[in-house]
């Protein structure tokens, strides 16, 4: 092991000058420079990347052949028994269970994107099954209900909901009008509860959404007490259950009135006095604090 005599860096075996100040080594005449090589001459890939795995491609190449020899033999037993021409439901049913299993290896492994993929395939799926005899009608509404849950459930979890709080807020009460719309344009052929009962009440719905954001989620303060919470989703249903009822009444009688939600609408009131004076004593509780404690 040698040292530089000038500034006594570390020399490496052979090496002809210091790799610092440069100053030349004299070596005997036998001995020449040495490069030492790196543990790792190449460059090693991250996790993650790179394709499949040695598992994984085992595991579709099984699920592949079970779908070859799974096909052939349901297509064999439904000629056989004179019942080919009913075979489509179950060799589709098959080849979409197949592919749901191939694509839980080859999407990529997050919560959004594995959700989309599967529910995606679910729609097609529903909707294969659906048109079988050259009609689609309850597809649509269940294609329509995954729409909605993809839209509830899974976009919030993406970084344009999270860059976007109002503009998803928006989108996902469209969506649930368009959901509400599309039930009644299947069930009844035209527009006929979604504007005298479903719009109104949702309207009542979204004010209690848009309360709730005004009076929380604009405060300086970002922790909710679990107890407002609790409480004010609690009156927002009920004032929502007691909108339906009124509208429904009105819709299908001729006139306004509340059958089954009184109960529901004096819980809302009720409901709506405690939690204003817990948050009014909250208040002047925290407002004299701040005052002894700057006295």
């Amino acid at each position: 092991m040698a040292y530089c005599i000038k500034c006594g860096v570390k020399l490496e075996n052979g090496a002809e000058e210091c790799p610092l100040c440069h100053t030349k080594v004299n070596l005997p005449c036998d001995i020449h420079e040495q490069k030492e090589e790196p543990l790792f001459p190449v460059p090693m890939p991250q996790k993650g990347t790179g394709g499949f795995n040695k598992t994984s491609k085992g595991i579709v190449e099984l699920i592949l052949s079970l779908l070859i020899i799974s096909e052939i033999t349901v297509a064999l037993t439904m000629w056989f028994s004179g019942n080919f021409s009913h075979g489509f439901i179950p060799l589709f049913s098959i080849m979409m269970a197949a592919l749901i299993l191939i694509m839980a290896f080859v999407a990529k492994h997050t919560y959004f994107v594995q959700a989309s993929v599967h529910m995606g395939l679910a729609a097609v799926f529903l909707l294969g099954i659906d048109l079988y005899d050259r009609s689609a009608t309850w597809s649509l509404i269940s294609i329509g209900g995954l729409c909605l849950l993809w839209v509830l459930a899974v976009f919030p979890a993406s970084k344009t909901a999270h860059a976007h709080p109002i503009a998803t807020a928006v989108k996902m009460g469209t969506v649930y009008l368009l959901y509400i719309v599309l039930i009644n344009l299947v069930v009844k052929g035209n527009l006929t509860w979604f504007l005298p009962v479903a719009l109104p009440t949702s309207a009542v719905l979204f004010c209690g959404v848009a309360l709730f954001f005004v009076l929380y989620l604009t405060r300086k303060r970002t922790r909710i007490p679990l107890a407002d919470l609790v409480f004010f989703c609690l009156i927002v249903l009920f004032f929502t259950f007691t909108a339906l009822d009124l509208f429904l009444t009105h819709y299908w009688y001729g006139y306004w009135a509340l059958r089954w939600s009184i109960s529901l609408f004096s819980a809302a009131i009720i409901l709506s006095i405690l939690l204003s004076g817990v948050t009014v004593s909250r208040r002047l509780r925290r407002f004299f604090t701040s005052q002894n404690r700057h006295a």
